[in-house]
């Protein structure tokens, strides 16, 4: 992984945490966070990001 997608990495895993705290408070429905992450992967594009956003753990609600 290079400096750049370390970087875009970094921040997807940042924005997700708030996402999911917001999330946790009932500030935001499971539905709206499944599509804020899936936003923030297009932009950000971060590698495993977009492998765990992807994938049907996800979906299937794997949190491990």
């Amino acid at each position: 992984m290079n400096k750049e997608q370390g970087r875009a990495e970094r921040d997807y895993r940042l924005v997700k945490a708030v996402f999911m705290t917001l999330r946790d408070k009932g500030i935001i429905t499971d539905e709206e966070l499944s599509a804020l992450k899936k936003e923030c992967v297009r932009r950000l594009k971060p590698m495993v990001g977009e492998l765990e956003v992807n994938s049907i753990a996800e979906e299937k609600g794997y949190t491990g």
